[in-house]
């Protein structure tokens, strides 16, 4: 078994682990912070540092891994923070200690710093590992998707939110697997010297570059009211649990399929052109999602799912990663996750007052708005940029 396929079978397990983590925090801890007592106010600021965090740390962290030609030695880092942070959590209710607002605050708040390089940081390793294994970035990060499947099908079956200790439990133990897990990938990356690495300023500095950002940015801002609000919609339609959950599923695995099935369209398209496809098709499906009154309709459109989320992801991370030589790989990587990681928190800021004041049909005829405005300024993008015919990078090859 050579390196490099060593590389990637670590890497499935840690994607499966780290965003599994997901699978477990993110529909069960609001409701174990409301068992704590957490409403309102507080349950917000709480929630709030996940997506505050996605925007302030990851250029930070990119940087850093790009300056130190870091990548599994920062994923071991981010990996003991974040069980540093549960784990005490974890300590503070098995021995029955009074948990109260600032305690929970803080441990989220270490959380949230702590995973936000532990998803594109492992996009780095694997783009830089594909191509030397024989195999592609979206088959190796298919596996995060089926990672939170299976955790939010386990943790749906056994496990109570109103127990003080299995949820903070549960999430230490699947941040400990993917902590594991990261001991095998490689710790730095085989780069050329420093001088021609940039910094986030002199990306920053590049106009394509930022309007890029803006894309994603805005097409995030759409995305989110799906993560936010569909399951809200599909109960004032009256659509039984089951059948919700089997919805949400379907568009999980049709985002697997795209994982697994996009290399002859990254090879064929260029990366903006695909992005701009992408949000379109967002923008019809959450258009459609405004107008549908039965759950039959619904399910027929959560096969689009793979194109608003999974190819959209596909083409801006290949751009990234494209644009830029491979010493500013961690750095472009961290500004695009920057970017959506402001889209989530713009829109979850704006849908959830939305939906209280129109419903489903003005939050989703909102996010068609904000999906074909990202569409259309990634196809103007595509159109003028020397870029945009970009399919094989330069940057991917080495000296």
């Amino acid at each position: 078994m050579t390196k490099a396929t060593r590389g990637t079978l670590a890497l499935r397990v840690y994607y499966t682990t780290a965003l599994g983590v997901g699978g477990i925090y993110l529909p069960f801890f609001p409701r174990w912070l409301e068992a704590r007592g957490m409403f309102g106010v507080r349950l917000g600021l709480i929630a709030a540092a996940a997506p505050t965090m996605g925007v302030v740390a990851p250029a930070g962290f990119g940087a850093l891994a790009d300056a130190l030609r870091l990548r599994g030695g920062l994923l071991q880092f981010a990996c003991a923070g974040a069980l540093l942070a549960f784990g005490s959590l974890t300590a503070f209710a098995a021995a029955g200690l009074p948990l109260g607002f600032a305690v929970l605050f803080f441990a989220a708040l270490a959380l949230a710093l702590f995973r936000s390089p532990m998803g594109f940081i492992a996009d780095v390793i694997a783009i830089e590992l594909a191509p030397s294994a024989g195999t592609t970035y979206g088959r190796l990060r298919l596996w995060g998707t089926v990672g939170f499947i299976a955790v939010v099908l386990v943790a749906a079956r056994y496990v109570d939110p109103r127990d003080p200790v299995v949820v903070p439990a549960v999430t230490t133990g699947v941040v400990f697997a993917a902590l594991v897990a990261s001991l095998w990938l490689p710790r730095t990356a085989d780069l050329p010297d420093r001088g021609d690495r940039h910094g986030a300023w002199r990306l920053l500095a590049d106009r394509d570059f930022r309007l890029f950002l803006t894309a994603v940015f805005l097409g995030q801002c759409g995305h989110v009211a799906y993560d936010l609000c569909f399951s809200l919609y599909l109960f004032d339609l009256g659509v039984p649990r089951m059948t919700l959950g089997w919805m949400w599923a379907l568009g999980a695995g049709c985002e697997v399929i795209m994982m697994a099935y996009a290399a002859p369209l990254l090879r064929g398209f260029a990366p903006l052109s695909l992005l701009a496809f992408a949000l379109g098709g967002a923008s019809v499906r959450w258009a459609l999602t405004a107008l549908a009154r039965s759950s039959v309709l619904l399910i027929a459109l959560q096969p689009l799912h793979a194109l608003s989320f999974a190819l959209a992801w596909l083409a801006a991370v290949t751009y990234a990663s494209r644009r830029f030589p491979p010493q500013s790989l961690g750095t472009a990587q961290g500004l695009f996750s920057t970017g959506m990681g402001a889209g989530s928190a713009v829109g979850m800021l704006l849908w959830g007052s939305v939906y209280h004041r129109g419903g489903g049909p003005a939050v989703f005829g909102g996010a068609a708005c904000f999906s074909a405005c990202g569409s259309a300024l990634a196809a103007a993008l595509a159109g003028r940029s020397p870029w945009a015919k970009l399919r094989r990078a330069p940057s991917m090859t080495r000296p």
